[in-house]
């Protein structure tokens, strides 16, 4: 909200706010920066500090608000994973409230959960303030905690591959997983994100230094009024979704980015994603799927099945799959159906399959986002479950099939039964939490 828009009341309103918060009291030419805080742990303080630093050396004031963080544990956990959509709206908000309230000039977020970043996101962009990101930096040394490797642990326990005795001992030795999302490497691409920020190493020299520099340009933004709206273009969404393809980026990360490119009018639609894999050399591990079922995405590696047939086993919340799946109710050669997850990442899910040994006996299908493993997952299946069509009227025992090779999925039911289950089906639309 830059200063000089302000009518006459408005300014000297501002004046006082500075005045007693101990900022300038002729704003001027001065951008007030608020720093939104969601950061769980200690090196977000010193980051803050850096960041404050930054923005006064380049003549600017700044605050900081802390904020809820939807953290990594919430977003994977099947008890917990579904409130991820409400949650990221609930964050925009307080954002958007944080930045109006306050009259801020420009915005910088820090925080290392993307479902949060992305909703913070929005919210500045609802309030078209300049803003710009900074993640908490990746992991080292990281242990006992719930990541992929603890996941394909329990898996193991589960199936009896190991006793709970030897996963102790697995999850005791130190680890390096990449916990910073995807997402913030997206995010740089585009230009929301100092550059480095996003691949730096948590409590390091360099994350430091990108901490002042975000303070730095986060001023020179608010004084030119680099609104989000001015790097949210075709060409930026263009260009993002390419760079996601071909450095085997995250789908569910691109999933979360398109609500901000969507907001701002430029759709990032599955068509579009398929059509520039299409274009792309070497071709991406990304194909879309289509056929008398639905469509969707199917993010494969080596190991991935490239094709599968088997019967469909439906479950409208991802807590009752993966009860299902930990009791053994599920056979082999079954397409698990996971309905109501659009926003939700199943990637937990399928990381208990593979860590149970049965990513060859089990395929995904789910209109959710899932990022990839040895499992078969067809993800962001549209229609979805809240549009009443296919995907929506799948019933336990339908025939599928999945073929990447051929990007088709199928199922043996005719078009006459389905519309004649989409009569019957009383499916309501997708439950708001909060």
């Amino acid at each position: 909200m830059n200063f000089n828009t302000l009518t006459p009341t408005a300014k000297m309103l501002k004046k006082l706010q500075n005045y007693a918060t101990g900022q300038p009291v002729t704003p001027g030419d001065v951008p007030i920066i608020t720093i939104i805080n969601a950061g769980e742990v200690i090196e977000s303080k010193r980051l803050v500090e850096e960041i404050i630093f930054g923005v006064k050396s380049a003549g600017g004031a700044a605050f900081m608000h802390n904020v809820a963080v939807f953290g990594y544990s919430n977003k994977i956990n099947p008890a917990t994973a579904k409130y991820a959509d409400s949650f990221a709206r609930v964050a925009a908000a307080n954002a958007e409230a944080i930045v109006k309230s306050n009259m801020a000039d420009g915005a910088v977020i820090v925080t290392d959960c993307d479902i949060t970043a992305a909703g913070l996101l929005r919210g500045c962009h609802n309030a078209n303030c300049p803003v710009l990101v900074l993640p908490l930096g990746q992991i080292t040394n990281y242990s006992v905690q719930i990541t992929n490797k603890v996941l394909t642990t329990a898996g193991k326990v589960t199936s009896g591959t190991i006793t709970s005795i030897e996963s102790e001992d697995i999850l005791k030795k130190e680890f390096q997983p990449k916990i910073t999302s995807s997402l913030f490497a997206l995010l740089e691409n585009i230009g929301f994100c100092t550059e480095g920020a996003s691949v730096n190493r948590r409590g390091s020299g360099a994350q430091l230094a990108a901490a002042g520099e975000t303070g730095k340009r986060i001023v020179g933004m608010a004084k030119d009024l680099t609104a989000p709206k001015k790097l949210l273009t075709k060409t930026a969404c263009q260009n993002v979704v390419d760079f996601c393809l071909t450095s085997g980026g995250s789908l569910s990360a691109l999933s979360l980015l398109g609500k901000l490119f969507n907001a701002n009018d430029v759709k990032v639609a599955p068509e579009f994603i398929a059509e520039r894999a299409s274009k792309i050399t070497p071709k991406p591990r990304v194909v879309r799927v289509s056929g008398s079922m639905c469509a969707g995405h199917v993010q494969y590696g080596d190991t991935t099945p490239a094709t599968f047939h088997g019967k469909a086993w439906v479950y409208a919340t991802l807590e009752d799959a993966d009860r299902a799946l930990l009791s053994g109710s599920i056979p082999a050669g079954s397409v698990v159906v996971l309905q109501n997850c659009v926003g939700m990442n199943v990637t937990a899910f399928a990381y208990a399959i593979e860590g149970m040994g049965r990513e060859k006996d089990i395929a995904i299908a789910t209109d959710g986002v899932c990022d990839h493993t040895g499992v078969l997952a067809v993800t962001l299946c549209t229609p979805d479950s809240g549009a009443n069509e296919e995907f929506a009227n799948i019933q336990n025992g339908d025939a599928l099939e999945i073929d990447i090779n051929r990007g088709r999925f199928n199922t043996s039911v005719l078009a006459k039964d389905q519309k004649v289950r989409a009569k019957k089906n009383t499916t309501k639309k997708q439950a708001v939490y909060f």
